[in-house]
């Protein structure tokens, strides 16, 4: 087969037509960037003649999308660019399923790990996502690092990452190739199949935004803090184009129709969903000290950092709305103890967790028609614990928003019973098929894994 890859850009139109920035951290988006290392990817190919398809630049095309085109194209690889979310540690983490993935996933990170300084490398994760397992080719997704810890290094070094991505590729697939001076960068023209761009899908309410409106919006969709005092500015303005980045239209800075229709979309979703959680604001579309107070409502409620932000961590509790103790759900197969710290330090994890684990249980139970028992292996984790357990210095086992269970009689499918039953009831999953057990967290499943 000749040498044909498909290359994606992580996130960016969903299957519903919205737009979905991937994870955020302080004003920089996964799209983003991921759209940046792609670029890199593909002066690679351009330079060296070779043929490919891709998303870029638009970033157009859903995941199904993709791998139909990938699929109907008899295309010799698959590579999807993603950055991990802002509590992943530091390093290059490839996502695979097939042996061929396997030996892609390898040659990128070897590639990778020869020509980018400081790279820090987490190995490689047999996971069964979509875009790896519903591709007729190779395939594999490239976690590049996490989008806070090593932030520095990916945007500073976008079409570096880019070209070790290459050159790994073309690696694995046994084509020559001339190493491009990595002191120039060359103009990226792909080619690509597709639908119009995203800003074409939108209209604006009409409504005149003032300064201060944009300031609001820049603040709660967390593109930046400017201080909302009406006054346009230089701040505004560099925060304005992190969101035109992450909405990937036209970076210009000016706030003008496409832009206007794409913040009056994002605004409309939180404030939707801020009266369906109990936080109700006016859903028009329209940022302001209303939807700012619902927002800080929203995050008193439920235990964050009351800043009028959707982060990370508010926007994960906002669209995973948590089910809290009530006589409905007693904690009837699980005694207290069994979720606190091994070293007896008292630590445990949060009432919502346990809740939602027995409602696991009795869906687990449910669907087998017959009882089917729970243990926990590792609940919440003191510092001291967790370095004795070889977890990550950010594990939500500290935090008490995770824990890891089994049922007696584990198999490879009855891990990904347990981990589908745990999305059934909120709880974000990883999978560990070596060590047959799963992961549960108090997180959305679509920032952990599907």
């Amino acid at each position: 087969m000749s040498f044909k890859p498909y290359i994606a850009i992580g996130h960016g139109v969903s299957q519903d037509g919205s737009w979905d920035t991937g994870c955020t951290w302080n004003g920089y988006t996964e799209a983003a960037l991921a759209k940046e290392v792609v670029a890199g990817i593909l002066e690679v190919f351009n330079a060296n003649g070779k043929s490919y398809l891709t998303d870029y630049p638009d970033n157009n095309m859903n995941i199904v999308k993709c791998v139909d085109v990938a699929n109907s194209n008899g295309c010799s690889h698959y590579l999807s660019v993603h950055l991990d979310w802002d509590q992943a540690p530091s390093g290059i983490y490839p996502i695979y399923i097939s042996q061929a993935g396997l030996a892609m996933a390898e040659a990128v990170r070897a590639s990778m790990k020869l020509r980018i300084p400081g790279l820090n490398d987490r190995g490689n994760l047999c996971r069964d996502d979509y875009e790896v397992r519903a591709t007729d080719m190779p395939s594999i997704i490239m976690e590049i690092g996490s989008i806070k810890a090593d932030n520095d290094l990916i945007r500073n070094n976008t079409r570096l990452f880019g070209h070790a991505i290459a050159y790994g590729l073309l690696d694995v697939a046994g084509e020559s190739y001339n190493v491009l001076d990595e002191t120039t960068s060359a103009p990226v023209e792909a080619v690509v199949p597709g639908t119009p761009k995203p800003e074409n899908t939108v209209t604006n309410s009409g409504f005149e935004w003032g300064v201060d409106n944009i300031q609001y919006f820049l603040n709660i969709c967390n593109y930046g803090a400017p201080d909302i005092d009406g006054v346009w500015g230089p701040e505004t303005k560099e925060c304005l184009i992190n969101a035109q980045r992450a909405y990937n239209i036209t970076v210009d800075g000016i706030w003008g129709p496409v832009t206007q229709a794409h913040a009056e979309q994002q605004i409309r979703q939180y404030q939707t969903r801020l009266c369906e959680v109990g936080s109700p604001c006016d859903v028009d579309g329209i940022a302001g000290p209303g939807t700012m107070g619902s927002v800080k409502n929203f995050q008193a409620k439920n235990g964050l950092e009351v800043d009028g932000i959707v982060g990370e961590q508010t926007f994960s509790r906002l669209f995973n709305t948590t089910v809290q103790p009530s006589s409905e759900t007693t904690l009837v197969n699980f005694t207290e103890d069994e979720f606190k710290c091994e070293c007896g330090c008292g630590g445990d994890v949060k009432p919502e967790l346990k809740v939602k684990v027995q409602q696991l249980r009795n869906l687990l139970s449910e669907r087998a028609q017959h009882d089917m028992p729970l243990v926990i292996t590792s609940g919440f984790r003191c510092p001291t614990q967790n370095a004795r357990d070889g977890g990550v210095p950010d594990s939500l086992h500290m935090s008490g928003d995770a824990c890891d269970l089994y049922t007696p009689g584990m198999s490879r499918a009855m891990v990904d019973e347990i981990a589908y039953c745990a999305q059934q009831v909120g709880l974000g999953t990883l999978k560990y098929y070596s060590n047959l057990f799963v992961h549960v967290q108090l997180y959305p499943a679509d920032l952990v894994m599907n």
